[in-house]
C-alpha cells in the first residue's frame, strides 16, 4: 500500500509528540509520592475512585472518566506487572490514561495552529511549549483528570474554527463529563455567526440533561447519604465565600507570583510581544480568531474559585501560544520591530 506524503508527515507528527510527551512526562510519573502528593491532594480522590470508593469530596465525585480508564488499564496491566512491584500499578493505569489524552491534545494543538497558517515546524514547536508546561507535565505525570479538561478546551476552540458543526454537536454530551469547568468553553461555538446556533443550542439541552442524568446515577451509586455540600450550585457557592482569600493568594504574594508562572513561564512575556505585534499590525499575515479571547474572562474567574491560579490560568493555551509563535516568527525573521 503507498502512503501518501501527508500521511506520512502526519504520522511522523504523532511519533513526535508521543516520544516528546513521553520525555518531559515520565519522570513526573516515576516520582510521583502518594503519600506527599505536593498541591496534588485530590489525586488521592481519583484513586480511590478508580478502586471504586465513592465516599470522597463532592467536587470531586463526578469526574469519572479518568478514573473508569484508569481501572481498566489496570485490568490489563496487572497481569503484566512483577509481584514485587505491584505498589506502582495505580499511578501506571493513570500515567498510560493521561499520557495518551495528552498527546491526543497536542496533536489536536498542531492542527489547531496548522489552521492558524502556521507552519508545521512553528506549529510543532507550540505543542511542545504546551506539553513542556509544569501544569501539562503534573496533569500526565500525576492521577489528576486536568488532561480530559485541556483535550476537551482544544477540541472545542479546533472544531469551532474548522466550522464542524455537528462534530461538536455529537461530542459535546461526551465533552460536558470531562470536568465541571469545561461547561463554560461549550458555549463559544454561539459566538460564532458562521455556526449553526440552532443545532448547538439542541445539543446544549442535551448535554446538560445527560449531566444531570450522569451526576443523579453517581450520587445513587454512593453507599452513604449525600452531602449537603453536593449539588452543583452548593458547591459554586463555597467556592465564591473564599473569592477574594484566592485572589489575594494569587496575584498579591509571591507564591501566588511564583504559581501564575507555572504554566506559561517566560512564554507569558513573549506572548505579550506577539499580542503587541498582532495590534500594531506589524505584522498581518496571522489573525488570531476573536472568538478565542472569550477564554480569557473564563480563565480568570475560574482564579476566583481556585486557590491554585496556575492551573486555572493553564486553559489560556490555546491563546497564549499562538501569540507566542507570530513573536518567535517576526523576531527569528529577523524583522525589525518598529516602536
Amino acid at each position: 500500500m503507498k502512503i501518501t506524503e501527508k500521511t506520512a508527515k502526519m504520522f511522523l507528527v504523532v511519533i513526535v509528540i508521543l516520544g516528546f510527551n513521553y520525555g518531559v512526562s515520565f519522570q513526573q510519573f516515576l516520582h510521583f509520592d502518594w503519600t506527599d502528593p505536593k498541591g496534588l491532594g485530590d489525586s488521592l480522590s481519583y484513586l480511590a475512585m478508580s478502586n471504586g470508593d465513592s465516599d470522597i469530596a463532592s467536587i470531586h465525585r463526578y469526574r469519572i472518566i479518568i478514573p473508569f480508564l484508569a481501572d481498566l488499564v489496570r485490568d490489563v496491566t496487572r497481569p503484566l506487572i512483577a509481584s514485587d512491584q505491584l505498589h506502582v500499578i495505580d499511578a501506571l493505569s493513570f500515567y498510560v490514561v493521561n499520557y495518551l489524552i495528552t498527546s491526543l491534545a497536542g496533536l489536536f494543538l498542531y492542527l489547531f495552529l496548522i489552521e492558524l497558517k502556521f507552519k508545521p515546524e512553528r506549529s510543532l514547536m507550540g505543542v511542545f511549549i504546551f506539553l513542556g508546561s509544569r501544569i501539562t507535565i503534573l496533569s500526565t505525570g500525576g492521577p489528576m483528570v486536568d488532561s480530559l479538561y485541556y483535550l476537551a478546551i482544544i477540541v472545542i476552540v479546533y472544531f469551532c474554527l474548522t466550522q464542524r458543526s455537528m462534530l461538536l454537536c455529537l461530542l459535546t454530551p461526551l465533552l460536558i463529563l470531562t470536568k465541571e469547568t469545561t461547561v463554560p468553553f461549550l458555549f463559544l461555538p454561539l459566538l460564532l455567526k458562521t455556526i449553526n446556533r440552532k443545532l448547538i443550542l439542541l445539543s446544549l439541552s442535551v448535554s446538560f440533561a445527560n449531566l444531570f442524568w450522569v451526576r443523579s446515577l453517581v450520587t445513587a451509586a454512593s453507599p452513604y447519604v449525600p452531602k449537603s455540600g453536593d449539588p452543583i450550585l452548593v458547591t459554586i457557592t463555597s467556592h465564591l465565600s473564599s473569592g477574594l482569600e484566592n485572589l489575594s493568594q494569587s496575584y498579591f504574594s509571591l507564591a501566588g507570583w511564583h504559581d501564575l508562572f507555572s504554566p506559561f513561564s517566560v512564554f507569558w512575556l513573549i506572548a505579550l510581544l506577539g499580542a503587541w505585534i498582532e495590534f500594531k499590525k506589524i505584522d498581518t499575515y496571522y489573525e488570531i480568531p476573536r472568538f478565542l479571547f472569550w477564554i480569557i474572562p473564563i480563565a480568570f474567574a475560574y482564579t476566583v474559585l481556585s486557590s491554585n491560579a496556575g492551573r486555572m490560568l493553564h486553559s489560556l493555551f490555546p491563546l497564549v501560544i499562538p501569540y507566542v509563535l507570530i513573536a518567535i516568527d517576526y523576531v527569528m525573521s529577523r524583522k525589525q520591530l518598529k516602536v
